[in-house]
């Protein structure tokens, strides 16, 4: 009973079944769970507009990007990278902004040039992408102004944003997948050619929620399962040094233009259950090796129609939850900054961190382990998380009702000594709670309320020292 109490924690909400958190189990998470979109730098010219720029890269962004433990930024960010061209000092200012936050990059290769009054062929188009691989990569590039220009080598890179929404150059039609395919294939080739270590990842699809609701192009071909099965079939016949294909990305938006119920945003995230598993077996079937999947754009909603802030937060948290469940490599959140709807993780005009920023400054509290439970159904959802050591545990507490919960946390043990402090946690309606345990030392927890409240400005997160006796309250 000893042994078990100093390495199982039982979480007991009233109503609910208790979990057990056993933490002789853990899986590493991501280092790339927490990433946001990031766009060229307001005010800055791109090669085709002036002033195309939108996004803040002010040094509050950055703080509250840090604090989050953003990263992964992805650049430029949804359709402007197809619309525009980056100049290079929007490049260089991307990389700067790396370099600031800590973060690694993700970059889209252009499909397609507004610059091109008339189409151009596959190859030039594929070499651009190549020279833009040899910019942002390689510090002798003879495309590099001076050696003092910001550097920070990309090594994510996808081809094109929603091609299956895209139109194809040389048709003048929507791209099918069997076009994007054989381009997928000519753009990745010419990129390796510059930097054989770059990881390429695709299709990079506008939505998937899984086969049974899978994007189909015109001929009728399903965009994620002929994609993956077009780029196999390449790579089993040619004998390459590097992957055309090295990992699977898609967005999500599983609303419209509508805000939803709180019973629908919140019901909603446990459909990664059953996607996620069904896709990593698909790819392996496909590839014979399992590929890391990368979400490049999330949020609740594609549009202006949203939910109130708080609810939005709520469907986040619990997405990214269960994006950690499942052991997701890559997310990128649309957006920080410059877009209002879907909610952005900063607003102006004070550039003020939004409810989604805060449960992504919650999320970087957590430890590196992810310890699996089974058999949550109620009111309360919790996540749990260790240090390599075992001994710092983080618990992530979510309410997802209206009414306030109360959870019991206490070592799994009859013994009235244990390394683990039991403590009581009250969380109001809708709140976030993330709960560390130190083995033989004091429980802090750091509490998000997530209401909506008349004030322009999101509450901080509040750190608690949770009393220090045998039955502490947070």
């Amino acid at each position: 009973s000893f042994l078990r109490g100093n390495t199982t924690i039982i979480a007991q909400t009233a109503g609910q079944t208790p979990v057990s958190i056993d933490l002789n189990q853990s899986v590493p998470v991501s280092p790339y769970l927490l990433g946001s979109n990031v766009f060229p730098r307001a005010g800055t010219d791109s090669k085709d507009a002036a002033q195309s720029g939108f996004m803040s890269y002010a040094p509050q962004v950055v703080a509250g990007l840090k604090s989050a433990h953003i990263q992964l930024l992805r650049f430029p960010g949804g359709n402007w990278g197809e619309e525009h061209t980056p100049s290079v000092a929007q490049l260089n200012d991307f990389s700067s902004l790396l370099n600031q936050v800590g973060a690694e990059g993700i970059m889209q290769a252009q499909l397609s040039d507004p610059n091109d009054v008339t189409p151009v062929s596959l190859d030039v188009r594929a070499t651009r992408a190549s020279l833009l691989v040899d910019y942002m990569n390689n510090r002798q590039s003879i495309q590099r102004e001076g050696i003092n220009s910001p550097f920070h080598a990309i090594k994510y890179w996808t081809i094109g944003n929603e091609p299956d929404l895209l139109t194809n150059p040389q048709t003048g039609a929507k791209y099918t997948v069997a076009k994007y395919v054989n381009d997928f294939i000519t753009f990745s080739l010419a990129m390796h050619q510059r930097d054989p270590s770059i990881k390429v990842f695709g299709p990079e699809i506008s939505q998937y929620q899984g086969p049974a609701q899978e994007p189909k192009d015109a001929t009728g071909a399903l965009w994620m399962e002929d994609f993956l099965r077009g780029i196999a079939a390449y790579e089993r016949t040619h004998n390459l040094s590097f992957h055309i294909l090295d990992g699977v990305s898609f967005h999500r938006y599983p609303f419209g233009t509508t805000g939803e119920s709180a019973n629908a945003l919140l019901s909603n995230p446990a459909q990664w259950q059953s996607t996620l598993p069904a896709l990593r077996q698909f790819i392996r079937d496909q590839f014979g090796a399992n590929l890391p999947i990368a979400i490049t754009e999330i949020n609740s909603n594609s549009g202006k129609g949203i939910p109130t802030q708080s609810l939005a937060a709520s469907w986040w948290a619990e997405t990214l939850g269960e994006l950690m469940n499942n052991q997701v490599e890559y997310v990128a959140f649309f957006s920080t900054e410059g877009v209002n709807a879907p909610y952005p993780l900063f607003t102006q005009p004070k550039l003020s961190g939004t409810s989604l920023l805060r449960v992504m400054q919650l999320f970087a509290h957590l430890q590196n382990n992810l310890v699996p439970l089974q058999g949550q159904n109620g009111p309360i959802n919790i996540y749990a998380t260790q240090d390599g050591t075992h001994n710092t545990v983080s618990l992530f507490l979510m309410n997802k009702t209206a009414t306030d919960q109360q959870v019991s946390i206490h070592a799994d043990s009859m013994l009235p000594l244990s390394s683990w402090h039991s403590v009581n946690v009250s969380i109001s309606g809708y709140a976030m709670v993330v709960l560390t345990l130190h083995r033989n030392g004091n429980n802090e927890a750091f509490r998000f309320s997530n209401s909506d409240s008349t004030q322009q400005d999101t509450p901080e997160l509040q750190d608690v020292l949770c009393s220090n006796n045998t039955n502490g309250t947070c």
